[in-house]
């Protein structure tokens, strides 16, 4: 817990010394004393007495609550994202073939990527890019999850591999300047690696880190088989993003939970003084209506 004015909880040590001044008040001894030969029953209505003192400290912690409130505490929570939209850049050249990830490469990014976006609420947009040879938008940023699931199941193979082409791509779809109250938005790359379009992948990273666009990469394959993870991870770390490896179907199940929680949530700070001013109106709600009450009884 954090407070915006801190400063104000100073008001708290007036507060103490009210109740330590009411607590004397209240047991101070008498100026004189009488002698009563029936002290037993006076010890047992003096125990009662605790009940009296009860409004005077619901008083005291609904003032406590309110000085508190004046101080405007905050918390630190995780609340679900607004995003602009999420693009899958996925790779579709022939290299996804490889079988090296059962039952191949494609098969296995398409579970990936269908699994994630399971985890993300339908309020948020997702769109697909492809990449070989060239990238290309196969389905704009939408909320229609449909569409989205037929765009995965429809994706075929051809082409060489880089990636910087889908990298392209995905960003092109992303808006320049999103709406107010809106994230820019994020990449998920799907790839084994590999560019030999010639770009510098550094550059572009640098292009969506400029804009506030986080790149997550899975590395899509094994190590011996045509598969360079170390760009993928440079990648991710210059924009802010993660890398997930997929050498197995544990792997993919771990990095699309983990990447649904990661693109869904983000750590916000909140201020919760109306919450604290709401507990103090009802404890000092409290305190007067056992007042109220024991006034009645007696």
């Amino acid at each position: 817990m954090g407070f915006l004015a801190p400063w104000n909880l100073l008001t708290l040590l007036g507060l103490v010394a009210l109740v330590v001044v009411y607590w004397r008040l209240q047991n101070g001894r008498a100026s004189s004393h009488v002698w009563y030969p029936g002290a037993g029953q006076m010890g047992s209505v003096a125990q009662k007495t605790i009940w009296l003192y009860l409004p005077a400290i619901g008083f005291s912690l609904a003032l406590a609550t309110a000085l508190i409130a004046t101080a405007r505490p905050t918390l630190r929570l995780m609340m679900p994202d607004n995003l602009a939209g999420v693009i899958l850049a996925i790779e579709n050249g022939w290299s996804m073939r490889q079988t090296d990830i059962a039952p191949n490469r494609m098969v296995a990014t398409q579970l990936a990527a269908k699994a994630l976006v399971e985890k993300l609420p339908n309020s948020i947009k997702v769109g697909v890019a492809t990449f070989s040879g060239y990238g290309t938008l196969l389905l704009p940023p939408t909320t229609d999850r449909d569409s989205f699931r037929q765009a995965i199941d429809n994706l075929d193979l051809g082409g060489g591999y880089s990636f910087t082409y889908g990298l392209q791509a995905a960003l092109e779809a992303l808006p320049e300047t999103p709406p107010e109250g809106m994230s820019p938005g994020v990449i998920v790359l799907f790839s084994h690696g590999h560019d030999v379009s010639g770009n510098d992948p550094l550059k572009i990273a640098d292009e969506a880190l400029k804009r506030g666009i986080k790149v997550h990469a899975i590395g899509v394959g094994t190590h011996g088989h045509n598969f360079d993870e170390e760009m993928l991870k440079k990648v991710a770390d210059r924009t802010g993003g993660h890398y997930y490896p997929i050498f197995s179907a544990s792997d993919l199940s771990n990095a699309h939970a983990d990447l649904g929680r990661v693109l869904a949530w983000r750590p916000q700070t909140i201020e919760i003084s109306g919450i604290l001013s709401l507990l103090a109106g009802l404890l000092l709600g409290l305190s007067i209506g056992w007042s109220a009450l024991r006034r009645q009884v007696i």
